[in-house]
């Protein structure tokens, strides 16, 4: 009886062991799954843990820098270039076809241009179909031979043809005080296209307009930083002539009124006039200038032509002069060194005594000005 009831409470015992096990496998089958899928994600002090089955595989949370990618940094004046906004510069190009000291003197100006710039460029070409096309070739070739990045400058085409009927009437008005013959190499109307950049080139604030017959030596950034010295009456800077040609111009006002300085050598206190080489322009003082406008008109030009006894030839830069005789507010006096001319055709019409109290500047050339077709020397 005992024995039997010995073997029941073995069998009871085997039977409550065997429900425990069961029920313990069950509850861990039934836990619901991760909800990562089969890998479960873990970070853990800067490293993804990837746990999937048994195999745990450590990664870092951020990709380990390839030791052998070393990075090149850029020098002071890439990265300038890179990363400071573009300076706006125009160039008046047209008549080019076939025209090669023209597209010379173009391939020596930008290329000069371009070398000691700091800065990145915008360069507006006031010019035709044909004329851009010849242009942006030249352009190319200057920045292939001298290793230049071509990031640093972008050409901008401005239709000088499209833009000419304009301007028709105005500058007929003009070229009848500032033009001597029909067919003066000055009458052509991009020589008055200046004073229209503010319709020529409207989005722009600042632009530094160069004639080709240039060759830069110096940064057009350090150029382009005179614009900071405006006043607020100063619409836009140039620098004065370095020639008598106004003290000739001026001749038969200057025996009138003997004590006068205008026309005088900078030497003796006088203002021998504006050259028109390199112009710095306030886009939006251009615009709203009254007083510039009113000197585009045929009663304001012939009373002040007649005050002055004043026939001029030289195009725009007559206009800037007759203008700063009554309102030298207006302008900014560039120094001489940023455009330095060599024209000394009045030194054997005349003026050779004085000659080189015009013709002296004693500042660093920062622009040199083959102005009246005057050779650039090499050694420049």
């Amino acid at each position: 009886m005992f024995r039997r009831l010995r073997s029941l409470g073995h069998a009871f015992l085997l039977l409550t062991f065997a429900a425990v096990i069961i029920f313990l496998c069950g509850w861990r089958d039934a836990q619901p799954a991760p909800l990562q899928g089969p890998s479960s994600t873990v970070v853990q002090e800067g490293l993804v843990v990837i746990q999937e089955k048994d195999l745990a595989v450590n990664m870092p949370l951020f990709p380990a820098f390839n030791q052998q990618q070393e990075a090149v940094p850029l020098d002071a004046r890439e990265n300038d270039l890179l990363y400071r906004p573009p300076l706006d510069v125009a160039f008046i190009f047209t008549h080019a076809r076939d025209n090669w000291p023209l597209q010379n003197q173009l391939r020596v100006a930008a290329g000069s241009l371009l070398a000691h710039s700091s800065a990145p460029l915008r360069l507006h070409l006031i010019t035709d179909e044909d004329g851009f096309h010849t242009a942006t070739k030249i352009i190319n070739e200057v920045q292939a031979t001298n290793q230049l990045d071509s990031r640093h400058i972008k050409l901008v085409y401005v239709s000088a043809d499209d833009f000419i009927p304009e301007i028709e009437s105005s500058v007929t008005v003009l070229q009848e005080f500032f033009t001597r013959r029909a067919n003066s190499y000055y009458r052509d109307a991009l020589f008055f296209f200046s004073l229209h950049l503010h319709q020529l080139l409207p989005g722009l604030e600042r632009v530094i307009l160069m004639d080709i017959d240039i060759k830069v030596k110096g940064d057009v950034a350090e150029l382009h930083s005179h614009f900071e010295r405006f006043t607020p009456g100063n619409v836009m800077g140039m620098a004065q002539e370095q020639s008598p040609v106004y003290r000739h111009l001026l001749s038969v006002y200057r025996r009138s009124h003997p004590n006068t300085t205008l026309g005088s050598p900078p030497s003796e206190g006088g203002f021998t006039g504006f050259n028109s080489g390199v112009v710095l322009i306030d886009i939006n003082k251009l615009r709203e200038s009254q007083i510039i406008k009113s000197y585009q008109k045929r009663p304001k030009l012939v009373e002040r032509t007649q005050h002055y006894s004043f026939q001029g030839h030289l195009g725009d830069q007559d206009l800037y002069t007759l203008i700063a005789l009554d309102h030298p507010e207006l302008f900014y006096s560039l120094p001489c060194g940023w455009n330095r001319q060599l024209c000394d055709w009045w030194r054997g019409h005349g003026y050779q005594a004085v000659f080189d109290l015009y013709f002296n500047c004693p500042e660093e050339l920062k622009i040199i000005h083959g102005n009246c077709k005057t050779p650039i020397p090499d050694d420049l």
